[in-house]
């Protein structure tokens, strides 16, 4: 029996060939209506069997106020960037300081820092007519930067050691220093100016009793004169007697 075209040998008309349909991302069929997203873009499959693919929208980043910074970061579930405002920072030796914070230098006091949203700014303190001396004779401010120089005569300790046959001890002394003022004055008794000239000395004194290490292990007593008050004197002025004598 011959079978006609388009016909089963039941006699019945043979099955269509089923529709054409939509491929995902990995090959797999997609049915008119179906949505996905692949490779950052929305993809839908249409009733004409295509697939209609467009970018996906990200929202715009937020918009930060001045002294915040705006950080990006891709999330995992997205293709869009994520982002936030936080405070502008700047660091210093691992510490984040918030903008217009100021500090010091903590190895010099006569620098500061101050955070600026474009980085730190250092302002450096100017001493104006700072002169040199000794560090026992400055006078220095509240920020331990710039100092005046005490010379007015008083007293200072020294570390001195006394020896006396053989033995010896280093203790703290106390010696004056500082400057005197000389002046210049008329003396009616031989009718001429004299210099008055005057030196920072020692004016009282007490004694102080001290031991001393000898090299054999034993030790002697030992007194001295400590100075106690220093004043501005004539240097032909013979000095007080001690102001504490023991016995």
């Amino acid at each position: 029996m011959t079978v006609a075209p388009g016909s089963s040998n039941t006699g019945c008309p043979a099955p269509l060939p089923p529709p054409p349909v939509c491929h995902g991302p990995l090959g797999e069929e997609k049915s008119p209506g179906d949505i996905w997203t692949a490779n950052c873009h929305k993809c839908t499959c249409t009733d004409a069997n295509a697939v209609d693919c467009k970018a996906m929208e990200c929202p715009s980043p937020p918009t930060c106020k001045t002294g915040e910074r705006l950080i990006k970061f891709q999330s995992n579930d997205t293709c869009c960037e994520i982002g936030y405002c936080e405070p502008r920072t700047c660091l210093y030796n691992n510490t984040n300081y918030e903008i217009g914070t100021s500090f010091g230098d903590s190895n010099n006091p006569c620098i500061s820092y101050t955070c600026h949203d474009t980085g730190f700014i250092a302002v450096v303190q100017d001493c104006p007519k700072q002169s040199w001396c000794a560090e026992e004779d400055r006078v220095y401010d509240s920020k331990k930067c710039c100092y005046t120089c005490n010379t007015q005569c008083r007293s200072s300790p020294v570390n001195v050691t006394v020896k006396y046959n053989g033995c010896k001890k280093r203790i703290e002394m106390a010696r004056c220093t500082g400057e005197c003022k000389n002046t210049l004055k008329y003396n009616y008794d031989i009718f001429q100016l004299e210099n008055s000239c005057l030196c920072c000395r020692g004016e009282n004194y007490e004694f102080r009793d001290i031991i001393l290490d000898c090299p054999d292990g034993s030790t002697i007593n030992y007194r001295y004169r400590h100075i106690t008050m220093c004043s501005c004197l004539d240097q032909c002025r013979q000095t007080t007697t001690p102001t504490t004598i023991y016995s």
